[in-house]
């Protein structure tokens, strides 16, 4: 079965964030962006999820494995 070519462009998805942008939302608050069958393009926001200190600190852990070596 082929595919049906997107009405949705990259550049309208781009229009869209930017959009938002400029309105006061900020880019931490966008969770993505949904595609509907019609060819219409929603954004989709949520609560930003904070950051955790051990986390920002050690991101990888095979940092720790690694540095005791």
């Amino acid at each position: 079965m082929a595919r049906r070519s997107s009405s949705v462009t990259q550049a309208s998805i781009t229009k869209l964030i930017k959009g938002a942008l400029a309105a006061g939302i900020y880019k931490e608050h966008i969770a993505g962006v949904r595609l509907d069958r019609d060819g219409a393009a929603t954004l989709l926001f949520g609560e930003q999820k904070p950051v955790e200190v051990e986390t920002a600190v050690r991101a990888n852990e095979w940092d720790e494995v690694l540095d005791e070596k």
